[in-house]
């Protein structure tokens, strides 16, 4: 930690060390009684500074990059995490929510956790970095994390909640950059429904964008809640979407 490092894996530590492998163990057993480390899986460990004790880890974006590194993959920060850090909910997500091309298990924290969400297009999503004090962290832009939001419905707090947060993003989208995110999206459906939502929270040079996008395809009608007890209502001829239910959207 003296020298800036977070992070260690264990081969690190026996080569830096020059122990043996059981002492090795035991020191990480006796770290973790003083809660100055935590074992993250895969043989890699996180050091836990003084003023970090009481929460049991290091803030989970600090996290995210760097094991992530160390398992080879791909990723970025999503969803409802990634609305907040563009200050678009009113309350920042419990657990961070992190999109990844393999399938990946989350990381319990003791205040939190790190979520996986398996995207196998992730290399192809639009994102920046922002910067931590560990480096920098992958997140996806805004109109990346739209198009998320309605592909991961059912994390997002359904679509309801969805298109709340939407309506806040929204403006700061900018049409070009949705429109190469949209050709990215292989799932039709998601992009009917955003198109819906887009327009119904009042946005309609964006849904227009959409549009262009749904113009290029052979679409069939679906529903907007797929997976809802109701599955006829009025139709939309705009998104072919089967209304069977409304959107909750508090004014």
């Amino acid at each position: 930690m003296s020298s800036g490092k977070y992070f260690f894996t264990g081969e690190e530590a026996l080569r830096k060390l020059g122990i043996t492998y059981n002492q090795f163990r035991y020191q990480v057993y006796r770290l973790q009684k003083k809660r100055s480390l935590y074992s993250l899986g895969h043989n890699f460990f996180m050091i836990i500074p003084a003023e970090y004790h009481d929460l049991g880890s290091l803030p989970p974006l600090w996290i995210v990059n760097p094991y992530m590194k160390h398992l080879a993959r791909e990723y970025y920060v999503g969803l409802l995490s990634a609305a907040a850090l563009y200050g678009a909910t009113e309350q920042q997500p419990m657990n961070l929510q992190v999109l990844t091309d393999k399938r990946t298990a989350d990381i319990i924290l003791e205040r939190s956790a790190i979520q996986f969400h398996e995207n196998k297009r992730c290399l192809l999503a639009s994102t920046t970095e922002m910067v931590v004090a560990t480096g920098y962290v992958r997140v996806s832009t805004k109109e990346q994390t739209i198009v998320d939001l309605v592909k991961f419905y059912k994390s997002s707090g359904y679509l309801s909640n969805v298109a709340i947060v939407i309506r806040e993003l929204a403006p700061e989208c900018d049409g070009g950059l949705l429109s190469i995110v949209l050709k990215n999206e292989i799932h039709a459906p998601v992009l009917q429904r955003l198109g819906y939502i887009v327009d119904t929270v009042g946005f309609p040079i964006l849904a227009e964008v959409i549009e262009n996008e749904l113009d290029k395809r052979i679409l069939r009608y679906v529903r907007l809640y797929p997976d809802f007890v109701h599955k006829k209502g009025d139709k939309n001829r705009r998104w072919k979407l089967i209304l069977n239910d409304k959107l909750e959207i508090a004014q």
